[in-house]
């Protein structure tokens, strides 16, 4: 099952005040929204990263916040779990790609030498590589596509419930320009 954004929020998913990207469906909900520049900038400027540290989150990381966890109410529903590893950021001129998840990012910031209090603060900023949702549990964090400034792309996202894969694919998504 595709999502176009467009049908679904009625306005372009990459216009920077755009409302966020959502969906609920066999047990997962989900939220995400670009970032601007700026944003970003301003983010990762207030938690120590350098100027030059900051640029370069801008300008490769195409930074989403995300809301992700269960759809599910009741006590003693199915667990819900998301592994990044798993989903697929496919640009229309590119190669598809998972998301660059924290081990990745720890392995930039050591060759940068980025301090440690910043290296710490973005690793807790960014979502879970993994992690499984009881009823009611969710979790915000930033997912990182590491593509170009303006890139337009399709995401699969992959999870399970009670142990039975789904996936669906989000149309339309833009890193900021």
């Amino acid at each position: 099952m595709a999502l176009t954004c467009l049908a679904v929020l009625g306005t372009p998913a990459h216009a920077q005040d755009a409302e966020p990207v959502r969906f609920e469906r066999d047990g997962l909900k989900l939220e995400l929204a670009a970032l601007s520049h700026d944003q970003v900038r301003a983010f990762f400027l207030a938690r120590g990263f350098s100027q030059k540290d900051t640029e370069h989150i801008a300008v490769t990381a195409c930074l989403f916040r995300s809301a992700i966890g269960s759809a599910f109410a009741e006590a003693g529903a199915p667990a819900v779990k998301v592994a990044l590893d798993e989903w697929q950021a496919m640009p229309a001129d590119g190669k598809p790609s998972a998301p660059k998840v924290r081990e990745y990012w720890e392995n930039v910031w050591k060759t940068r030498e980025v301090p440690a209090d910043a290296a710490t603060a973005f690793y807790w900023a960014l979502f879970p590589t993994e992690q499984v949702f009881a009823p009611t549990d969710y979790n915000w964090g930033f997912l990182t596509f590491g593509l170009p400034p303006g890139t337009s792309f399709n995401l699969t996202v992959a999870w399970t419930t009670d142990d039975k894969a789904y996936h669906t694919t989000i149309e339309g998504l833009q890193c900021a320009k």
